[in-house]
């Protein structure tokens, strides 16, 4: 497994934007990070209190988070056994989670996550189980 992919380690960066009287704009165009563009767009909002969300790692979907309102706590395990913990609470910072990173997601209250992905859903793409994530974390080692 670990010859099919080079395993990545997530990153926040500023997202380009202006600022002026009537607001603010910010926006992301990064070939670099996504070569073929935004391929899905999701957002989550309305978590409860003490739920978490994510809970799984992608096989080959890279994504990038941004918190639209609130904050999100961000706790991503990357598959070389490290763990990284990111806090977003302004809409001009982006988080950038490459495949093979488990992600759990704590929300503050009437926050919502807007989430770009570089491929099209597949439910095939997810690791769901934490326990597999970990054995396939013994053959990054």
């Amino acid at each position: 497994m670990s010859g099919s992919l080079v395993a990545q380690s997530p990153f926040v960066f500023t997202l380009p934007g202006t600022s002026n009287a009537s607001g603010n704009i910010h926006f992301w165009e990064n070939l670099d990070l996504f070569p073929n563009g935004i391929q899905r767009c999701f957002w989550i909002s309305q978590v409860k209190e003490g739920e978490t969300r994510g809970n799984h790692a992608h096989r080959q979907e890279s994504q990038v988070l941004v918190a639209l309102a609130g904050s999100l706590q961000l706790e991503v395990h990357s598959v070389q056994d490290q763990v990284f913990n990111f806090n977003l609470s302004s809409p001009e910072q982006a988080l950038f989670i490459p495949p093979l990173n488990w992600l759990v997601a704590r929300f503050s209250p009437n926050a919502v996550l807007l989430g770009m992905s570089d491929r099209v859903f597949s439910e095939d793409d997810y690791i769901r189980d934490f326990d597999y994530f970990e054995k396939l974390q013994e053959s990054y080692k």
